[in-house]
């Protein structure tokens, strides 16, 4: 006996839901994963400063030594508040948020392949 019941879905990869980042000065790391356990992730971005909002879908790749990614599906209230970049940084893929306005707040879903 294994612990597991019939039916029991098993998934590899990492989910993370709702993980809120406050933007410290004008370029932070949002968030990162490890090069050695996942190549993809796939971003839901919300970004928030008094009541400005922006939300948006990111594709982040890891190839060879190289991150690329691709912003999309991107919606803002008039005003875009972060943009976005990635890079390589020792083992791990970082999610970069780059600003002028220092007080936004961010909140992510993401999904590790």
């Amino acid at each position: 006996e294994d612990g597991r019941f019939d039916g029991d879905i098993s998934a590899s990869g990492d989910i993370l839901n709702t993980q809120t980042i406050q933007m410290t000065n004008s370029s932070s790391v949002i968030n990162t994963f490890n090069t050695g356990s996942h190549k993809t992730c796939k971003y839901v971005l919300q970004v928030t400063s008094g009541s400005h909002i922006q939300s948006s879908e990111m594709l982040v790749m890891v190839s060879a030594s190289s991150a690329l990614n691709t912003e999309y599906a991107q919606i803002n209230s008039g005003l875009n508040l972060l943009d976005f970049s990635s890079n390589i940084n020792g083992s791990n893929v970082e999610l970069i948020g780059s600003s002028s306005f220092i007080s936004c707040s961010v909140k992510l879903n993401r999904k590790l392949i």
